[in-house]
């Protein structure tokens, strides 16, 4: 059961991705923010009712920055209102804790707290939440190292070469992943990713050149074309698509 549900999920990443291909950006990122969407429409409606799940978000102080307003653009605000109900009593209990010891004789030296803190850095406070243990961030990541497996056996297919080879290209951070992955498994995969990567690069960056051309005085009179929004397309190569991170 479990090689079907693999096997669909691979077809969909596929179908998915060579819809992306024809889209601006990086395609993987054009499929995780979908799947984000839909993880984020699932929660609004069914996750939030999970009790374990809710007192998970609770000792986790909630979601990460980059979630939480995405969350909060949705029509989320009983569900949000749940969990730091949770949340604010406990950060509230620690700041009474702290407000207690104040009090206390013989207390530990500047040292003693300054080393105490250093050494807790990595542990959830009150006051600085560690979010690397987010759920959709969790759920973001296994998203993306399933995608990029797909797309690295889609690229033995000259189809999907031809595809990617016309897109913008991969982020350079799932580019890095994709390549560190091809680099692990199969040679042949890297060598298609490392030259569709490179006709991809090499036709923003003549794009963004005429772009700055084009800027020129001296050619001021020239019709302005797609390459006018270059610069957007080489920020996604770099940056990423808005909304992944």
């Amino acid at each position: 059961m479990q090689k079907e549900d693999g096997a669909v999920n691979r077809s969909r990443d596929a179908d998915s991705l060579h819809a992306a291909f024809g889209r601006e950006g990086c395609p993987v990122c054009i499929v995780v923010l979908e799947a984000m969407q839909q993880s984020m429409d699932t929660w609004q409606y069914e996750g939030f009712t999970d009790v374990e799940h809710r007192h998970e978000l609770i000792r986790l102080r909630g979601f990460c920055p980059l979630h939480t307003w995405q969350l909060a653009q949705l029509n989320t605000a009983f569900q949000l209102a749940l969990v730091y109900s949770g949340v604010l009593p406990d950060v509230l209990a620690k700041l009474e804790q702290d407000a207690a010891r104040q009090g206390e004789p013989n207390r530990p030296s500047r040292w003693a707290i300054w080393r105490r803190r250093w050494s807790r850095r990595a542990t959830v406070t009150y006051a600085e939440p560690t979010f690397d243990q987010c759920p959709f961030c969790r759920s973001r990541a296994s998203v993306e190292q399933r995608l990029i497996s797909t797309l690295l056996e889609q690229l033995l297919s000259e189809e999907t070469r031809t595809l990617m080879s016309q897109s913008t290209g991969l982020c350079l951070l799932h580019f890095s992943q994709a390549r560190q992955q091809a680099e692990e498994g199969d040679p042949v995969q890297l060598r298609y990713l490392l030259e569709c990567q490179h006709v991809c690069i090499q036709r923003i960056l003549e794009e963004i050149q005429e772009l700055l051309r084009k800027h020129d005085y001296r050619f001021g009179d020239e019709a302005r074309g797609s390459e006018m929004t270059a610069w957007r397309r080489a920020a996604e190569l770099c940056a990423g698509n808005p909304g992944v991170r």
